[in-house]
């Protein structure tokens, strides 16, 4: 069970990442998706890994998030995220109105990949440096 402290906290860093997230696509999406080089778009995955694990142990380091509340708290950031990708995604042209067929589908899988790693963040590792065991 997640307390409703943690909750809040998890609901409001969820929309501070999907909104920092979003600017930063909006501004430099030609940069990040970049469908003619598949090594480059390798290394943007792999360092989405990397960050969005980062991204959890930062909140559950914060927030001194007991074990039994990591994975509510990663499925109430993520799940702000979505909600929010979901609208943002269906003006897609406006909001993104430089983005192109090949970086729109780069965009939808790189945002599944990076919930589905938010999500495992909640429950992998089970212990994390300077986080509560």
């Amino acid at each position: 069970m997640i307390s409703q402290r943690v909750a809040l906290w998890a609901l409001g860093y969820g929309l501070l990442i999907w909104l920092e997230a979003a600017v930063i696509i909006r501004w430099a999406g030609d940069l990040i998706f970049v469908p003619d080089s598949a090594v480059w778009t390798a290394g943007v995955f792999v360092v989405t890994a990397w960050l969005v694990f980062a991204i959890g142990w930062f909140f559950f380091y914060t927030f001194q998030t007991q074990p039994r509340e990591r994975a509510g708290a990663a499925i109430v950031i993520c799940a702000a995220g979505l909600v929010a990708d979901a609208f943002l995604t269906l003006s897609i042209d406006r909001v993104f109105p430089d983005m192109t067929p090949a970086q729109e589908r780069l965009f939808a899988a790189w945002l599944a990949w990076a919930y589905g790693i938010g999500l495992v963040s909640g429950i992998w590792p089970a212990r994390m440096p300077r986080v509560p065991a």
